[in-house]
């Protein structure tokens, strides 16, 4: 009877046990995400805008709660995409936002049949919300300032389910 009760709290651990989240990498111009597989390999990219009464956000000291407060999602401007498999692992693959990846990227306001092949450059000085990219719904902002350098910040669900 001990070893049922042993195997059970083993089986409820493991179970229980937080998704081992691995790391995503982002750069201007494409991103590898290790946390995608057959099964889980779509994300978006969505163009956010400040909110009419909101300051501008600083990238270099920007946190979670001051992204999920001052930017909205800026509804013509907003892309998804299922990655297809090209025979690259998908944990390995690296998606580009200028080149066509073999996939089409869909409009995502109000279920347009829009879609493109190239996502196109990301703009500098203008936020960028990609999710998708985690398993346990974690939001990466990313921003490109005016000369070039990438910012990108990590909320996790835990800061923006409680809002």
């Amino acid at each position: 009877m001990k070893n049922y009760v042993v195997l059970i709290l083993i089986l409820l651990t493991i179970g229980c046990r937080p998704y081992d989240e691995k790391e995503v990498t982002i750069t201007k111009d494409y991103v590898i995400n290790p946390n995608w597989d057959k099964n889980s390999n779509s994300f978006d990219v969505i163009v956010m805008r400040s909110k009419e009464d909101s300051e501008k956000v600083n990238p270099s000291t920007a946190t979670s709660l001051e992204l999920l407060n001052n930017l909205v999602k800026d509804m013509e401007s907003s892309y998804g995409a299922n990655v297809k498999y090209n025979g690259t692992d998908y944990s390995k693959r690296k998606v580009y936002f200028n080149r066509d990846n073999g996939f089409l990227w869909w409009a995502d306001f109000h279920n347009s049949k829009s879609t493109k092949k190239v996502l196109g450059e990301l703009k500098k000085e203008t936020w960028y919300l990609l999710a998708g990219l985690s398993k346990v719904n974690t939001l990466y902002y990313v921003y490109i300032d005016s000369t070039g350098e990438l910012y990108t910040v990590k909320v996790p669900a835990s800061d923006w389910t409680n809002i």
